[in-house]
């Protein structure tokens, strides 16, 4: 029985180097164990990170400790991490699954890319993977998402993606190695625990072997996926479609789709333009994350955007009648004047739908709108940055253009320090 988590996880991390260590998220849980042990058994150096979310009370710490002990016992470099979950969560407006998700993924990334690091090694199994499929589902997703998590996705590595929860445990209690169990996976309020408690319990009732025939689909999507992604990568890279090409093909709408992919472009906006071939109006344009789509007169082209984003300069100063005087000034919305720390907030590139609650204006105006007002070059349309407020995602300057009436400094309960806040030259 555990042969096979030991000889997956050979399998699997063979085709990667094998002089850069590997960062393994480990949790304490069986799976998490069970991967742990592994690489020891076949010698493949790691350092352990382990993510204390403080949402548990006691049983987080107990956690923590059984994690120092298991690595100390067997001489590994662990590295904890901690994360105020709660609050993240609050001020993101994310659900604590989303929110630990995020937390985990980005610290594990910032660390590959400072530290060298060939893969970060997670212990997702197949019990996860026909979840993420029904969850993937339940969504309504394409082919993208209902072919679930990959072994290897040049970044993350998971080596047990193919064994069963049931076998990693077995294979546990073989070799007596203890291992820790979150009580919050007993929660079937949480949508993936309510899949792995209720769902595909009640599945196996009447269809035994569920996880693995629904491991069987994934695996066939998959492959599925790796032949459209063959037939589509020439499409994603161009940077125009000719409608021919379009008229020619039996799901225009899903060309289309993947051909804005790269730009941040959604199925909703491809299909979209699938209806503008109805009625063409060359200069039509779609504004996207990464750029713009404008319809040409044979087709649709990509105008992405190769702007660098500019650096802000923020200056920190105590509150006086001198910097009262500065805030006072008008300077044409070049300079934003903000009581928060410039931490809480973020500049990017503009996109599509984001709205502004102009000052000294009631209600909200598209941020397009205002760019359009302003009679801009396109080069200099397409360089508008927007300052947003991360907590709640409330766009507060467009950059020398507009500033909301939101988030503005109380005279009447003045902050001690405020903040300067200018595009560089």
């Amino acid at each position: 029985m555990g042969s096979c988590v030991v000889e997956s996880v050979s399998s699997v991390l063979s085709a990667l180097p094998a002089d850069r260590p590997l960062l393994l998220g480990l949790s304490g849980g069986a799976d998490s164990v069970a991967l742990f042990r592994s690489l020891l058994l076949i010698g493949r150096p790691f350092t352990a990170v382990h993510c204390d979310f403080h949402l548990r009370g006691e049983e987080s710490e107990r956690d923590r400790r059984f994690v120092e002990r298991l690595c100390r016992l067997h001489d590994v470099v662990l590295d904890t991490v901690h994360f105020d979950a709660a609050d993240y969560c609050r001020s993101s407006g994310l659900s604590l699954e989303e929110g630990c998700r995020r937390l985990r993924y980005d610290y594990f990334r910032e660390k590959i890319r400072k530290e060298g690091y060939a893969r970060v090694a997670v212990a997702h199994n197949s019990d996860d993977n026909a979840e993420t499929f029904l969850l993937a589902l339940m969504r309504g997703a394409g082919l993208r998402g209902l072919k679930s998590m990959v072994e290897d996705n040049g970044e993350i590595v998971r080596p047990l993606l193919k064994v069963s929860r049931k076998d990693i445990e077995s294979w546990l209690s073989e070799i007596n190695q203890e291992f820790i169990v979150d009580s919050s996976n007993l929660n079937s309020d949480f949508r993936r625990n309510f899949l792995r408690n209720e769902v595909l319990p009640l599945l196996a009732e009447k269809w035994p072997g569920v996880r693995e025939s629904i491991g069987k689909s994934v695996s066939a999507l998959q492959a599925d996926f790796r032949l459209l992604e063959d037939f589509m990568n020439p499409l994603v890279e161009s940077e125009k479609i000719d409608v021919a090409v379009l008229n020619g093909s039996s799901s225009p709408a899903s060309i289309l789709y993947h051909f804005i992919r790269p730009l941040g472009g959604t199925a909703s906006q491809a299909a979209e333009m699938h209806r503008s071939l109805m009625n063409p109006r060359v200069g039509a344009c779609w504004e996207l994350p990464g750029g713009r789509v404008v319809r040409s007169r044979d087709g649709f082209e990509k105008l992405q955007v190769t702007s660098r984003m500019p650096d802000l300069e923020v200056l920190s100063l105590t509150l006086t009648a001198e910097s009262l005087e500065m805030i006072r000034k008008p300077d044409g919305n070049r300079t934003l004047w903000l009581a928060e720390e410039p931490e809480r907030f973020r500049l990017r590139f503009r996109k599509r739908g984001d709205r502004i609650s102009p000052l000294g204006m009631k209600g909200s105006s598209l941020v397009s709108d205002i760019v359009r007002d302003a009679r801009l070059t396109p080069s200099e349309a397409e360089r508008v940055v927007v300052l947003e407020h991360l907590p709640t995602r409330d766009i507060v300057w467009v950059a020398g253009l507009k500033r909301s009436r939101h988030h503005l400094i109380d005279f009447n309960n003045p902050p001690h320090t405020i903040y300067r806040v200018r595009l560089r030259n």
